[in-house]
């Protein structure tokens, strides 16, 4: 009995500490922070240029996040989100971009490492050279999984046009681009307004031909991806920005097509949630226009 007071008596006198959640803030409550500053993006934007303070802070958040939680996905499709902003919209110098791209192909890789080693412990066979395509017929359909396989070959795409295309050619970057393309496709046709689609569109448009490497690169082949992308989200300024420059280069019969998508997004309003990325958009288009007519 004496014992028992005595022990009584030293926790009434020194309590043990109890951690607040405050105190170590959760994942999720990282990444709703993440979040609140993505959505934020346009605040204080010139135009197409944003001020960075907000990308900056959704960066700082998803980082958190994902150092509490480093097998979290979740996490790491935000952050790539987050660095393809940066990179494309709030940064102008190309070490800058290099800078930038390099840490979301550096995400998209931990990400797919984590998806192959998932995808072997629900198979019991090693997957760890399987490509995305490869994997989707071993994983549930997982948002964040797509959103991993999506926002990596964003970040190689703009990695990609960082480096130089033929440097990025020879270093496989295309094949990868298209593995992670053709894989959201395959989950989610849907995913960020055909994005897939969309990526894949582009990358058969942009990728210069070498024979036995990607000699499947093909104007008319990018025109019919952007076609579903388009079909998918007509409204996706990038979407109709990348149909009309792939139909202005397939061939003369198309170039009128071009011109009236072009038309269409130069006088149709930003979107609210797209302000940057829309404007962005239309200031290219306007470039565009520009050009061709004058070769008219």
């Amino acid at each position: 009995m004496k014992i028992f007071v005595h022990f009584l008596l030293l926790v009434l006198l020194f309590p043990v500490p109890v951690f607040s959640q405050e105190a170590t803030p959760s994942l999720q409550s990282l990444l709703e922070d993440g979040d609140h500053h993505w959505d934020l993006r346009a605040e204080g934007a010139r135009g197409s240029e944003p001020d960075p303070k907000e990308i900056d802070q959704a960066i700082a958040a998803y980082r958190q996040a994902l150092d509490s939680n480093p097998e979290s996905l979740a996490a790491r499709w935000r952050l790539m989100r987050a660095y393809f902003f940066k990179g494309e919209y709030a940064t102008d110098d190309k070490e800058g971009k290099k800078k930038i791209f390099d840490e979301g192909k550096a995400v998209g890789e931990k990400a797919l490492q984590q998806i192959r080693q998932e995808a072997s412990r629900r198979t019991g066979n090693s997957l760890d050279k399987a490509s995305p395509v490869e994997l989707v017929h071993y994983l549930e359909n997982s948002p964040d999984v797509v959103g991993c396989f999506f926002w990596s070959s964003a970040n190689w795409g703009q990695w990609a046009l960082a480096y130089g295309k033929f440097q990025a050619v020879r270093q496989g970057a295309a094949g990868k681009i298209r593995d992670l393309a053709k894989a959201v496709t395959i989950l989610d046709s849907n995913y960020a307004e055909g994005g897939g689609y969309r990526v894949l569109g582009r990358l058969y448009h942009q990728t210069p031909y070498v024979p036995f490497i990607t000699g499947w690169a093909s104007t008319k082949e990018a025109v019919a991806f952007l076609r579903r992308a388009y079909q998918i989200g007509p409204h996706n300024s990038i979407n109709r920005l990348y149909l009309a420059e792939a139909l202005w280069d397939w061939n003369k019969d198309s170039r009128k097509e071009a011109l009236t998508l072009a038309e269409d997004l130069i006088h149709d309003a930003p979107r609210p949630e797209f302000q940057v990325e829309d404007q962005a958009a239309q200031e290219r288009a306007q470039a565009l226009l520009e050009k061709w007519r004058g070769k008219n």
